[in-house]
C-alpha cells in the first residue's frame, strides 16, 4: 500500500512509524535503523540525512539548472544565497554557453555573449 493511502488520505501525518502508526518523535530511530543500513548497502560513507539537500542543490547546479529554481526547491528565500553557497558548482565553462541566447535571438545574442565574455578578461 502506498504511503499516501496509509496516512495522507486519512488526514494523518504523512510520515509515521510503520510499527506503531504514530508520528515519529525524532530522527534518531530513522538514522540508526534505516539510514545507516541503506548507506552501508550502497557502500557510501556516513552522511547526515540533512546533507542530502546540499548534494541535491550541487547536482542541480552542475546540471545547469537555474539558481532561482534551486533556491525555491531547497527553501532558500534569497536565490543569491544559493548562488554564493554553491557557486563552485555552477558551470561557467560549459561548451554550450551562450547557445540559449543564440536560439532565442539569433546571431545577435551570440555576438553579445562573446563581447561580454571578452570584456571580462
Amino acid at each position: 500500500m502506498s504511503q499516501k493511502a496509509q496516512t495522507y488520505l486519512k488526514g494523518e501525518e504523512i510520515f509515521q512509524n510503520p510499527r506503531t502508526r504514530e508520528r515519529w518523535t525524532g530522527d534518531l530511530a530513522i538514522r540508526k535503523r534505516m539510514w545507516t543500513r541503506i548507506l552501508k548497502r550502497a557502500k557510501v560513507r556516513y552522511r547526515y540525512p540533512y546533507q542530502m539537500r546540499h548534494t541535491y542543490a550541487s547536482m542541480m547546479l552542475m546540471a545547469g539548472e537555474s539558481p532561482q529554481w534551486i533556491a525555491a526547491q531547497v527553501g532558500h528565500t534569497d536565490w543569491t544565497f544559493t548562488a554564493r553557497t554553491y557557486s563552485r558548482f555552477i558551470p561557467d565553462d560549459a561548451p554550450d554557453a551562450g547557445e540559449k541566447a543564440v536560439q532565442r535571438w539569433g546571431n545577435a545574442g551570440k555576438k553579445l555573449s562573446l563581447r561580454t565574455s571578452n570584456d571580462a578578461k
